[in-house]
Order: structure tokens, then sequence, then C-alpha cells
């Protein structure tokens, strides 16, 4: 039996998650591709869990956060679009992220740079928290959309008529719809959340 060390396990276990996503990535089917028992896998990883930390914290190594800007809203803008763009490239890491379980240092650095945009525009704790969690979830729902939209062609459309029609505000932007949609861009969702900031 070959002996095995830990970077192979992830590295093997990377190419799964990337070509198949997280269910791909089990201990007993990457024993069996990597040539050894599952115990193997355990000496190195006492968990599933711990596995996909490992996963998370080897692709967040090429985070590179953005300087700050003039503005707290300018920072909260460009941190949200950089963490975006980074579950665009790895949208296995998606859902992995949205459950809280497995944050890496490196990934720690949006919440920790969103309460201090928060904190320097003047919001308390509690605020400064709700407005990390809303930049959060709005990063979460774009980059879920966006890596969406890159599986098809074209903006968003609406229903046929008739349904369109007993909602009289839809059915008045109908005409416009994929213009809006192709305008409210990352760039313009992040920083019309960020804008929510007191003014410093």
């Amino acid at each position: 039996m070959s002996k095995i060390d830990r970077e192979q396990i992830v590295t093997t276990a990377l190419e799964l998650i990337v070509a198949d996503g997280e269910s791909a990535v089990a201990m007993r089917p990457l024993a069996a591709r990597l040539g050894v028992t599952p115990m193997a896998l355990y000496r190195h990883f006492t968990d599933r869990d711990a596995l996909l930390l490992a996963l998370v914290e080897k692709v967040s190594e090429e985070i590179v956060i953005p300087a700050p800007g003039e503005t707290p809203r300018d920072t909260a803008a460009a941190l949200a679009l950089c963490l975006h763009d980074f579950l665009v490239t790895h949208p296995w890491m998606i859902r992995l992220i949205s459950t809280g379980r497995l944050a890496s240092p490196a990934g720690l650095q949006f919440p920790e740079g969103f309460l201090t945009c928060a904190r320097d525009a003047g919001l308390d704790d509690t605020a400064g928290f709700v407005f990390y969690r809303m930049m959060f979830a709005a990063v979460l729902g774009q980059a879920t959309m966006t890596s969406a939209r890159g599986q098809r062609e074209g903006t968003g459309t609406l229903p046929t008529e008739p349904v369109v029609g007993a909602l009289p505000l839809v059915a008045s932007l109908s005409d416009r719809w994929p213009e809006l949609d192709a305008a409210a861009t990352p760039t313009t969702v992040f920083t019309t959340a960020a804008a929510l900031l007191p003014a410093s």
C-alpha cells in the first residue's frame, strides 16, 4: 500500500470538489481514488469537516484583501466585491461558508473588514454586526446568481404575460427587465448596500 501525505489528499479532494461539488468529497471514495484505505486519510484528518476546512484554507490563500477606500462605504463595497469574485471562482465554497462551520483565518478577514467599516461609520456593535450580516448575505446571494448565470447566456427574464399581469409593478417593468437586470451588476448591488452605512 502506498504512503500518502496531507498535501496529496488535499490536492485530490480539491480536484473532486471542483469537478463534482461538495458531495463528491467523501472519505471512502477519496481513499479509493488515492489507492489507500480510509484509515490512511483519518491519520491526517479527524473527519470530513476537517478535510473540507483544509480545502477552504488552501483556496483562501489566494485572497488579496483590497486596500481601504476613502470612506467606510467604499471599503465595504470593495470588500464585498472581492469576496464575491473569490466565491464565483470557487462556487463550491458558497454553501460551505454559509454554514459558518468552516471559517478560515483568511476568510475571517471579511467579517473583520465589514465590522471595521461599521465601527468607522459610527455604528455600535449590534448595528455593526447586522451590517456585516447584511453584506455577507448580499455577497452570497449575488455570487450564487453570478455563478448560475455563468452556466447560461443572457439576463433574467420574466414569466408569460398572464402571470406578470397580476403584478402591476413587475408588469410595468417587464419591457425593461433585461436592461435593469444587466445594470444590477455586483458592483452596483454592493455599492448600494454599503451606502446604508452612515456617511463618514
